[in-house]
């Protein structure tokens, strides 16, 4: 009979894919980066220096999302609070030369960091219980096929190239009044290859 317990797989798993930093916020950032990264293009000599001063908006931005410190306390707030930080985040890399970084992207690191936050859990990563109702989809091509079999509006572009959040804005207003779920919810299940119901 093992002594091991669900909890020491699960952070075997959590080790396995995010790696041995004990700071699970940037853990979640860093993988989330990844997700998003292969569709940069032309970042020159200084992207390293955008990058660390991205992930330090970044992790800013969240941090001030935590029990306590925010004033997003109603979806419109979250969404103000994710335009600003989209804006955020394509600023500093234009701000080194990188004149195309994209609302796509910058939906993909911001969500995708979300996201990786409900998953490690609020035992690991404290603080963001509240909010869950309030995230977006991550959008990426795997949920659009998925969203595309309930009626989902297409993008005039690829995912990574979209760059007016007011349309953004409206194709994760679609999530939020198509389904009954909330809207990670539907992202995780249909992400799994689940059917849903409208």
């Amino acid at each position: 009979m093992t002594l091991l317990t669900r909890s020491n797989y699960e952070d075997y798993l959590v080790l396995l894919y995010f790696g041995s930093n004990d700071d699970y916020l940037a853990t979640c950032i860093d993988r989330a980066y990844l997700d998003f990264s292969r569709t940069l293009h032309g970042i020159g000599s200084g992207d390293g220096k955008a990058q660390e001063e991205a992930r330090t908006a970044l992790r800013s931005a969240i941090e001030s999302l935590r029990n306590g410190k925010s004033t997003v306390d109603s979806q419109e707030a979250f969404d103000d609070w994710h335009k600003n930080i989209c804006q955020t985040l394509a600023t500093v890399f234009r701000k080194y030369g990188y004149e195309h970084f994209f609302v796509g992207q910058a939906q993909k690191w911001i969500n995708m960091t979300l996201k990786y936050i409900f998953t490690m859990g609020e035992e690991r990563v404290q603080g963001f219980a509240g909010l869950y109702g309030y995230c977006h989809v991550p959008i990426d091509n795997i949920i659009l096929n998925a969203l595309m079999e309930h009626g989902f509006p297409g993008l005039p572009c690829s995912w990574s190239r979209l760059d007016d959040y007011d349309l953004y804005l409206e194709h994760q207003k679609w999530v939020r009044q198509h389904f009954e779920l909330l809207p990670l919810d539907v992202e995780f299940r249909l992400w799994m290859g689940e059917c849903l119901d409208p």
